[in-house]
């Protein structure tokens, strides 16, 4: 089928902030970022009101907030950054990298997260993989330990699904919770991200791999609406804790009716979550291309505006908002527009 999207690419060049012309003309267009235009851009970006927000939360040394994994930590302000169109070789997110890899100053914070030794210590991936993951935005050298050790345990964990038919064979139902089993492996959204994040782990072999354990994944948790947490061993206080656990039913075929029904959902950031899970799973992991397609269409029909309700647009705007300032309805048709466009553009154009 073929799709006018060009209509909204022209709309978001000529109405959208200089984050989304920016991401417009450098992730769609594919744009040269050296060419002058797009460096003045990079100079407005810095200007915009969410942009300086985040730059305010860093410190002198360099480390962002006060954490390295939260609302006012490392990752929530360097992915924020990114997604906003700073480069990753701008003099603030070179200086938070450094941070981060200096122990004198990260120790100087929080950088930990609640059972994140817990699961680094049973090999699940905790402060360790959000360290790593932030290193995989930024390009940083897969021989880095940290960084080389996290891909060798996501590549781990996604071929370990080869020896599962069942959710029984990686998880235990307990009383209340469904958990991993000790020493389990399965891929989480850590793993995922950042084996598409990194290159050094990438052959025939371990590509075919790769393919071979995202279907089996997908085929087990599917239909599977429940979450599966992770126990800590008595060593780390007991209870439960996290993990990062992929969206695996976000991949899922999807009719109107049921895109519908997501935007209908009183948990009212589930779109965005919905919408940030397709847009980002890797060639090797998406199983379909008929919720690109779906999305595509409504573009086409430039109907989408219609049908998300007001609670929805503010859960968007949480998870994918870019737009520094909301008051001007043009202002959020181009985040949505964009968000939708940057969702199934390089897949329908493949």
């Amino acid at each position: 089928m073929e799709y006018n999207l060009k209509r909204h690419i022209d709309f978001l060049l000529e109405n959208a902030c200089p984050s989304i012309r920016y991401l417009v003309h450098r992730d769609l267009l594919k744009t040269p970022t050296d060419e002058p235009f797009m460096i003045e851009l990079q100079a407005e970006i810095l200007q915009q009101s969410n942009v300086r927000k985040h730059l305010s939360a860093q410190n002198p040394d360099g480390w962002f907030g006060h954490e390295l994994h939260g609302i006012d930590g490392m990752d929530c302000h360097i992915n924020g950054l990114l997604s906003l169109g700073l480069e990753t070789d701008s003099p603030y997110i070179q200086k938070a990298i450094t941070a981060l890899t200096t122990p004198e100053i990260a120790s100087q914070y929080k950088n930990w997260f609640h059972g994140g030794e817990a699961l680094d210590a049973d090999g699940r991936g905790g402060n360790r993989a959000v360290s790593a993951d932030i290193l995989s935005w930024v390009k940083y050298p897969e021989d880095y330990p940290l960084l080389s050790d996290e891909i060798s345990l996501a590549f781990e964990h996604l071929s370990a699904v080869l020896n599962y038919t069942a959710v029984d064979d990686f998880s235990i139902k307990g009383k209340n919770k469904r958990y991993y089993k000790p020493n389990a492996l399965f891929p989480g959204a850590n793993h995922i991200g950042l084996l598409e994040n990194t290159q050094s782990w990438r052959n025939e072999k371990s590509m075919k791999i790769a393919k071979t354990a995202a279907k089996i994944a997908y085929d087990l948790l599917k239909d599977f609406d429940e979450h599966i947490t992770f126990r800590k061993p008595k060593e780390y206080g007991s209870g439960f804790v996290g993990p990062f656990n992929y969206n695996w039913m976000a991949l899922t075929p999807i009719t109107r009716n049921d895109l519908q029904n997501i935007l209908d959902d009183p948990y009212h950031i589930h779109f965005g979550f919905w919408l940030r899970t397709i847009t980002v799973v890797p060639d090797w992991v998406r199983q379909t291309t008929q919720p690109y397609e779906l999305l595509a269409q409504l573009l086409n029909e430039d109907t989408f505006m219609d049908m998300i309700p007001e609670k929805t647009l503010k859960g968007f705007k949480q998870i994918l908002g870019r737009e520094p300032n909301w008051r001007k309805k043009s202002s959020i048709k181009c985040d949505v527009t964009f968000a939708l466009l940057n969702a199934c553009w390089r897949v329908i154009n493949e």
